[in-house]
């Protein structure tokens, strides 16, 4: 039986390389996961440790590597070169791990940038170009997940306020000043496989209200005319060129701005999260999206990309009132042919904080059906109703 290793505990993904015939070997960085379990052999190693991680797999003689998690991409990377197996370059990695370089591949490229982005790492350093900078502005870690610590900021008090904790969020410890762009923002998942590149879905994002810019769920079909996707399209085969990420699954966020200008804002070298891999893709699409990522690392060639449905799927995060969880409902109680699945994960004595970015979800709705406007309704519905009916310590 041939070995897959999966660098993170996802239970889709596990689940999906067992399914198609797969020894599953996970390495995660939290011993406590649930997911493990599922796993044929886990080994606790941190994803920041290149070198053991890389030596485990060659002591298990893995024949090809699946990174699951955006905290993996750079050792993923690194271990499958080292192996001389399917994946992208670990430099390629690096520079879509950085949203400062990504900022000035597509300068260099002539794709369509924000006017103003600035690299900070010191207080010294804001200070030297404070006079260049144009608020509102958007504050980011350089290389982050999450949307973890992002910040719309109006002025150079907040900024110099703000500075030292996005800096100390960021991976490698700097910070991304950007203009602030009015729009609404998108997902778009494609993969690219023997050179040519296929735009999987681009989905409407329904995010939080500002100062925070934070997911709030999905939407698709996007509602666009055909030509807006079509440019969005042409926009983003023209940034994976320029990054020169040459095979698999890559993820995006974009804003739309009120001129139809695409302004990319981030990009993951790896699979969607928050479901678009898992249920999103499958569920509108008909593509197998996890499937085919593991079968281009195990060197399968039936992978199929053709999409064979159009249907739609609305997510909705949920972002509930605060406080201490006392009781939980039964949760089967809100499913129906529309909703699909409810993805729960907090527990009985678990507190529910102020919804600010993903690290405070409680969990996702997943809903599918022929009217779109209809489902989203219906996520506001359900997500109110499980809202009131989870019991908090007073």
């Amino acid at each position: 039986m041939k070995k897959v290793l999966i660098f993170g505990a996802v239970k889709h993904v596990i689940e999906k390389a067992k399914e198609l015939g797969y020894e599953t070997i996970v390495v995660d960085q939290n011993p406590n996961l649930k997911t493990i379990e599922l796993a044929d052999k886990f080994k606790c190693i941190p994803f920041e440790n290149f070198e053991e991680s890389s030596k485990f797999a060659k002591e298990e003689k893995v024949d090809g590597i699946v990174n699951a998690t955006e905290f993996a991409v750079l050792v993923s990377s690194y271990v499958a070169n080292n192996m001389n197996l399917p994946s992208i370059r670990y430099e390629t990695a690096c520079i879509a791990k950085n949203k400062y370089e990504i900022r000035r591949k597509m300068q260099k490229e002539g794709i369509v940038n924000v006017p103003q982005f600035f690299e900070v790492e010191t207080i010294e350093q804001l200070n030297e170009i404070k006079n260049q900078i144009k608020f509102p502005v958007i504050l980011k870690p350089c290389s982050g997940l999450g949307s973890l610590n992002v910040y719309r900021v109006e002025d150079l008090k907040t900024l110099e306020e703000k500075i030292y904790e996005v800096i100390h969020a960021s991976f490698n410890n700097k910070a991304l000043i950007e203009t602030f762009i009015s729009g609404q923002e998108y997902g778009v998942e494609a993969f690219v496989y023997k050179d040519e590149i296929h735009i999987l879905a681009i989905m409407k994002k329904n995010m939080t209200e500002l100062p925070y810019r934070s997911e709030l769920g999905h939407i698709i079909p996007s509602g666009l005319p055909i030509e807006i996707e079509n440019k969005i399209a042409q926009n983003i085969r023209r940034l994976i060129k320029a990054l020169g990420i040459d095979c698999g699954a890559v993820n995006f966020d974009l804003i739309l701005s009120e001129e139809n200008d695409v302004y990319v804002v981030d990009v993951g070298a790896r699979m969607g999260g928050n479901a678009i891999t898992s249920h999103i893709i499958p569920l509108s699409k008909g593509i197998d999206h996890v499937g085919n990522v593991i079968k281009y690392a195990m060197n399968d060639d039936t992978i199929n990309l053709e999409a064979r449905d159009n249907k739609c799927i609305v997510t909705r995060i949920l972002d509930l009132d605060e406080g201490t969880i006392k009781e939980l409902p039964d949760f089967s109680k809100y499913l129906d042919n529309e909703v699909v699945e409810i993805f729960f994960e907090k527990s009985v004595g678990d507190k529910i904080e102020k919804y600010v970015s993903d690290a405070q979800r409680c969990g996702l709705i997943i809903l599918k059906g022929d009217d779109v406007e209809k489902l989203k309704e219906k996520s506001i519905q359900i997500r109110n109703q499980i809202n009131d009916d989870i019991i908090r310590e007073k």
